[in-house]
């Protein structure tokens, strides 16, 4: 479903450039991050919970000769053998974390797995008023892509249900294929997040042992302000 994103791929390259040491990605599904920051030199280990992700990236990277980790294990409970520099949960992956208890239970792990001095990174997008304006029954335009054959292009709409009690998302994504105007297929993808308001993300990642270095608006380095549609958490064990 997020095969589309591309936007934080140079930050993620930026971040490791400057890593020496070992870096670990966790939901790294298909490789989305996991593949430009191997190619780029990276010593990086890849977790997710979701064999049938594992085994696509499997795929993907048989042919190449670089070394990497691809783990399965549950980000609330990692029991890795080594500790590491920089720890990434690239677009959105905290948030698959429905409950209070499993996002403390998955700061607490990865504290647990980095260095000292290490370097933690999560981003969360930001609940917005447009968001919960949203009627549940509409699917809402979301983005085109171009196609991998011919003039064909890929469109995802998305609609949403809002549990606000618990702070979740229910979303279901529309994916069709079109070439040359005429539609090949259509499917759907559906997924559960919860949302966080920046007060509480940052209550929760001190409560947590962590120190917040830095809050980015933007995967351009932007401060996080008013109109800021996603926060880039960098936190330090205190």
């Amino acid at each position: 479903v997020y095969s589309f994103v591309d936007y934080d791929i140079n930050f993620y390259l930026q971040k490791a450039s400057g890593i020496k040491g070992n870096i670990l990605e966790i939901g790294c599904g298909t490789g989305r991050i996991t593949i430009p920051l191997m190619e780029n030199g990276a010593n990086i280990t890849g977790i997710d919970s979701s064999q049938r992700m594992i085994e696509r990236l499997e795929t993907k990277i048989a042919s190449t000769k670089v070394p990497i980790k691809i783990i399965r294990q549950d980000v609330r409970t990692l029991e890795l053998d080594q500790k590491f520099n920089l720890v990434i949960f690239p677009y959105r992956g905290f948030q698959s974390l429905l409950t209070v208890e499993d996002q403390i239970e998955a700061l607490n792990s990865l504290r647990n797995h980095l260095k000292p001095g290490g370097n933690l990174i999560i981003t969360l997008f930001v609940p917005s008023r447009d968001l919960f304006d949203q009627r549940p029954d509409i699917f809402y335009h979301l983005r085109n892509s171009r196609h991998k054959k011919g003039n064909g292009y890929r469109s995802l709409h998305h609609r949403t249900e809002f549990d606000r009690h618990n702070q979740l998302l229910h979303t279901q994504i529309s994916i069709t294929e079109h070439i040359d105007s005429h539609l090949i297929s259509k499917r759907y993808a559906n997924f559960t997040l919860r949302y966080l308001y920046t007060d509480e993300a940052r209550y929760l990642f001190e409560y947590c042992g962590f120190r917040i270095e830095e809050i980015a608006g933007d995967y351009d380095g932007t401060p996080y302000g008013r109109d800021s549609e996603e926060t880039i958490w960098s936190l330090v064990v205190k």
